[in-house]
């Protein structure tokens, strides 16, 4: 299923164009960028350090096309699956609800790192012409992929509800939760990466940094395919809220809830509040199950009717005998 899911993407127009697209616009910022002398190297390279003062043309259509436009493919998804019908006979499978939507991502999320891959020859002619610091790309390139990630998991999530405007607004929503309650779990690593900027302690801070930032990408990720997932659920008891609408209200609280778990914290726990956040959001959305110990009840197979006698056919008389 993985395979026809990317066989059917790289031909579709959302792939092809933007693949087209961007190559000829990479050819024009570079242009710009050896033209006009514009410096692509900031004074820290980092993941999601994205000062426009230091970011070059290159970076600006890479992350435009590569980390928003082709992401947002992902609102015109779900649909099919959902209209359709599609769902219904693939859990009849061995697929769950996460498989379903986590493949979805994934074949979205490639197709964003094709494009970014193919564009490794303009990065090696921009090393050898212009003169680019390496831990400089890395960062950006970082950056890209990142944001590719949430903006594909959001856009998987929004697809799922039924008309545009409700997908939109979802959308927007989880967007801004995921910019403002990221950026406060980042606050801790932030803090420490600056303050040991010229000490020994250099390397461990923009490590723990880097591990917030990795941290935050996987709980967004999850949180949008979370919201995508409970879109797919057949049945909800009657005991339960539905678990779309619970995600929805826990993931727009996310600033809050982190944003309290910081100021607790001084900045440096935030990130455990998105941990805690996610956590709770994949305990939301569970399919009641009978535990462990309960028995299985026996099959109710009505039993096997009675053996009836044989009949003894009955040959009739031959006419005037």
């Amino acid at each position: 299923m993985q395979v026809k899911e990317l066989r059917q993407s790289l031909r579709r127009s959302s792939f092809v164009y933007p693949f087209l697209f961007i190559h000829l616009f990479s050819i024009v910022a570079i242009f710009f960028e050896f033209q006009f002398k514009i410096s692509s190297g900031g004074s820290m390279a980092a993941i999601f350090v994205w000062d426009p003062d230091h970011i070059g043309p290159f970076w600006w259509v890479t992350m435009g096309v590569c980390g928003i436009l082709m992401p947002l493919a992902g609102l015109f998804l779900m649909p099919q699956e959902i209209e359709e019908g599609n769902h219904e006979m693939l859990l009849l499978t061995t697929l769950n609800r996460w498989q379903i939507v986590f493949g979805k991502f994934l074949t979205l999320w490639l197709l964003s790192l094709l494009t970014l891959t193919s564009l490794l020859p303009y990065l090696i002619i921009r090393y050898f012409i212009g003169g680019i610091e390496w831990f400089n790309e890395f960062a950006n390139t970082g950056t890209v992929i990142s944001v590719a990630a949430i903006i594909s998991a959001i856009a998987i999530g929004a697809s799922g509800f039924p008309n545009l405007a409700s997908k939109l607004g979802i959308f927007c929503l989880l967007l801004f939760s995921a910019v403002t309650g990221g950026g406060i779990s980042m606050i801790g690593g932030s803090i420490w990466m600056n303050m040991a900027k010229t000490s020994s302690w250099s390397p461990y801070a923009i490590a723990f940094y880097h591990i917030c930032a990795v941290i935050v990408v996987v709980c967004y990720v999850m949180l949008g395919l979370l919201v995508a997932r409970s879109r797919l659920r057949l049945a909800v008891m009657n005991f339960e809220i539905k678990p779309s609408s619970l995600l929805v209200i826990i993931i727009g609280l996310a600033p809050f809830i982190v944003g309290m778990v910081a100021a607790f914290t001084c900045g440096f726990g935030s990130i455990a509040g998105t941990i805690l956040l996610t956590f709770l959001a994949w305990n939301s959305d569970r399919t009641p199950k009978a535990p462990k110990w309960m028995a299985v009840p026996k099959a109710n197979i009505p039993p096997p009717l009675p053996p009836t006698s044989p009949t003894i056919p009955i040959t009739p008389e031959p006419p005037g005998s």
